[in-house]
């Protein structure tokens, strides 16, 4: 598929373009980079530069859930060395059950912008995803008091406990906190040193919108980064730094 076709696709699928015209979503006109590829499954899906990893590639991914299917590609393939982070129960046990790797190690801690604890709201019984829970989110309903409490640290807290001065790949899906951990991060550049950027926004959450997905995105450029990719439903980013 060429970058036109790309595009088109993704502006009318799920009515994406009239979803824009609305200020639902952003939206945002990819140019083709040639070393992206996508790896992962339906579900988990992500784009990244290959042209950029090898052996020694170090890569930070926040929020695992039950798909781990990106990590493992990108292990088998290129060997990188993965640090990955997520407190939920569920991924807890997911992930040490189902991926044992030289090169990969998990850390039960959640992403936040201060170190120390915080409340995850579990979601609702409805959802299609009943692993991942938000600090953020609206997800509970009247009476409900389905909350963990989890320990959480800030990136450069979470660059001190992998025992990493910097990574060159960093991917957050953090269901909703990474709206204030992108801010803090441009403004204290940690960000120096990432790469690639991999993000995916959650504006569709109930408490949030597409107005803080944009200024987030006007930010990152803004610090350097560039749209290089985006995936089909419009809410997984990938960021190259120019």
């Amino acid at each position: 598929m060429n970058q036109w076709t790309g595009n088109v696709y993704r502006g009318l699928r799920r009515g994406t373009w009239l979803q824009a015209l609305l200020g639902r979503e952003p939206f945002y006109w990819v140019n083709e980079r040639a070393g992206v590829r996508e790896f992962g499954s339906k579900y988990g899906r992500w784009g990244i530069d290959t042209s950029l990893l090898n052996s020694q590639t170090r890569i930070a991914s926040f929020g695992l859930g039950e798909d781990i299917s990106f990590e493992r590609a990108i292990l088998d393939t290129f060997g990188c060395r993965i640090v990955g982070f997520d407190p939920t129960p569920k991924s807890i046990e997911y992930v040490r059950d189902h991926l044992t790797h030289p090169h990969f190690v998990h850390h039960p801690v959640a992403l936040a912008s201060h170190r120390g604890t915080i409340q995850f709201a579990l979601p609702p019984a409805d959802a299609a995803d009943q692993t991942s829970a938000s600090a953020v989110a609206a997800y509970r309903a009247p009476g409900d008091s389905a909350t963990i409490e989890v320990p959480c640290v800030d990136l450069r807290g979470a660059m001190e406990l992998a025992g990493l001065d910097a990574v060159e790949v960093l991917k957050m899906d953090v269901e909703g906190t990474e709206y204030e951990v992108l801010l803090q991060a441009v403004n204290d550049r940690s960000l120096e040193g990432v790469q690639q950027l991999l993000v995916e926004f959650h504006h569709f959450l109930p408490g949030l919108n597409a107005g803080r997905t944009r200024h987030a995105i006007a930010a990152l450029r803004k610090a350097g980064f560039e749209v290089a990719w985006v995936g089909r439903t419009n809410h997984e980013y990938l960021f190259l730094k120019r």
